[in-house]
């Protein structure tokens, strides 16, 4: 799905790198992210199309990447795994970026804002699902604004988790900055999902992230790895973090923070 959109933003880095590529984003009202994962629809190649264009007569000075020398071209290998490192650092700066390029069409709905935060999250730290849920006004109960699932592409919405028998995850929800659940079927915080929800849906490590707004949790954005453990690092956090924070502006931005719909 989405082969021949995601073209489009490979050819613009390759004509002027990252800067390229948020141009054409922002031109197309489009961020990478989507394009690879919707269909490629005639009014989609379109407008892509056409942002190319403009982002080719506006690069066309400049030598593309390929062309130009590399910077510190002198300087010693890297260290073992660095690269890897650095590439993973790229992703998550460039996701950011992108969604930033397309902050008018989202920013002011949470529901968009979520949807489009847990698509670009699930690649830029190579999860199978990323969803957004809300805590209700009792704080019993959390509600799923948006779930992305990498696999099929699909979203959902409405699912609802209640406080009753997971007391520890909604506690480590209010005291807690993120929960690094590194083995999500043995940490105290989340194993009540492990028969339920873990374990069926082979998912084996999260990595949590409260939504604040106004300095109150209202809600948490949900990073889960199917597989085994997953040693979530410091960096993973940060962004993390940083998209959820995304989240809490469009909320902000609402009149009624805590009143958005659970339906689609």
């Amino acid at each position: 799905m989405g082969a021949k959109c995601a073209r489009y933003f490979t050819d613009a880095e390759r004509l002027g790198g990252l800067a390229a590529k948020i141009r054409l984003a922002s031109w197309a009202r489009i961020t990478s992210t989507e394009a690879a994962a919707g269909p490629d629809s005639p009014e989609i190649i379109e407008r892509l199309t056409q942002a190319l264009e403009r982002v080719k007569l506006e690069f066309s000075s400049q030598p593309q990447l390929s062309d130009r020398p590399m910077a510190g071209s002198l300087a010693p290998p890297a260290a073992p795994g660095l690269t890897n490192v650095v590439t993973k650092l790229r992703a998550q700066i460039g996701s950011m970026l992108d969604l930033m390029s397309q902050r008018s069409l989202g920013l002011g709905d949470p529901r968009e804002t979520a949807r489009r935060v847990d698509e670009a999250a699930a690649t830029a730290l190579n999860v199978a699902r990323v969803s957004t849920w809300l805590l209700d006004e009792t704080l019993l109960r959390i509600i799923c604004l948006d779930l992305f699932d990498g696999v099929s592409r699909t979203h959902q919405s409405g699912i609802e988790i209640y406080a009753t028998g997971n007391e520890p995850y909604f506690e480590a929800l209010a005291t807690e900055r993120t929960i690094l659940a590194n083995d999500a079927r043995t940490d105290p915080r989340t194993n009540s999902f492990a028969e339920s929800y873990l374990v069926p849906l082979g998912i084996g490590a999260m990595l949590d992230v409260p939504i604040w707004v106004r300095g109150r949790m209202v809600g948490v954005v949900c990073h889960e790895h199917i597989g085994g453990p997953r040693q979530w690092d410091r960096d993973d956090e940060r962004y993390a973090y940083l998209m959820s924070s995304l989240i809490s502006l469009s909320i902000e931005r609402q009149k009624s923070p805590l009143s958005s719909d659970s339906g689609d």
